[in-house]
């Protein structure tokens, strides 16, 4: 049985809150600090970031005058539902209009306006995500990336699934504001991948939905993962009838394998052409390199 992903992240940061009470037990000036801890305050998310400045007065001082940790600010859960507009633009001026990625994972009480100021505060922000944050629109988000125009700045990477509304109108607008893929050769862009890495994921893409050439709405779209495509990828890109969204694609799993899968309202029966699971995907990798070889 899989566990939830927010189980999961749960378990994490209350490991994380009792490392770092044992720490705070034998830590009471900076002396006994090693340097390497403030060096990491940079890549840590919100939420850490606030726990971490309770170990020690030197840490606070740290988390709160210096502008290094909040030039890239991530929150995700367990503060995703708690962050309200107030706080958002609070904790982004920190950063001293410096700001250069802003991630809201499911942040659902954020409207347009709070995040039409940070943008307009902060013009240097080359990474927007935002999936999961309801309260935002596609209007508001359009908005907010014309400002950052108007600055003489755009976007290189932009995550709005789970925006609500989004029409093809919509997406080709957003897409205008965006810098191009760096690169014309684009990598697949597959289920378990994202799943497991939906901020920190590096690809070619500079917007993680696109238009599903089966149903024809913007979703998140996934490329297949057979063998036989990624030999053909190398050459030429994938076929539009060999890829496609969860909602025309349903279960990432193959036959084979469908018993791993998580139990999911309109799973069963479901087909699955087109796609192989992770396990399978591995295999026929290693199979591809060999025969190359």
């Amino acid at each position: 049985m899989e566990i939830d992903s927010d189980t999961e992240n749960d378990r994490e940061h209350e490991a994380i809150e009792k490392s770092i009470q044992s720490m705070s037990i034998n830590v009471s000036s900076s002396d006994s600090l090693h340097e390497a801890l403030f060096l990491v305050l940079a890549y840590l998310p919100v939420y850490e970031l606030v726990v971490m400045s309770e170990v020690c007065m030197a840490l606070r001082e740290a988390v709160s005058k210096d502008v290094l940790p909040w030039l890239n600010i991530i929150v995700q859960n367990p503060l995703s539902s708690r962050l309200s507009d107030d706080i958002l633009i609070k904790i982004t001026s920190k950063s001293n209009g410096r700001l250069t990625t802003l991630a809201l994972i499911k942040c659902v009480n954020i409207t347009d306006d709070a995040l039409q100021r940070v943008i307009q505060n902060n013009p240097f922000i080359h990474k927007l995500y935002i999936p999961g944050c309801t309260g935002l629109t596609p209007e508001g988000i359009t908005i907010a990336l014309e400002i950052l125009s108007q600055q003489n700045h755009s976007l290189n990477t932009l995550h709005i699934n789970g925006i609500y509304n989004i029409t093809k109108h919509h997406f080709k607008t957003l897409q205008s504001h965006l810098k191009p893929a760096l690169h014309d050769q684009k990598k697949p862009f597959l289920y378990h991948q994202y799943r497991n890495s939906p901020v920190n994921k590096e690809g070619d893409r500079n917007i993680d939905v696109e238009i599903c050439p089966r149903c024809d709405e913007v979703r998140l779209v996934y490329d297949c993962s057979r063998a036989t495509c990624y030999k053909q990828m190398r050459k030429v890109w994938f076929k539009a009838d060999c890829k496609g969204c969860l909602i025309c694609i349903a279960r990432p799993y193959c036959n084979q394998h469908s018993n791993l899968q998580s139990s999911h309202p309109g799973d069963q029966g479901s087909s699955t052409s087109g796609f192989v699971c992770q396990i399978c995907h591995a295999k026929f990798i290693t199979n591809v390199d060999n025969d190359d070889e």
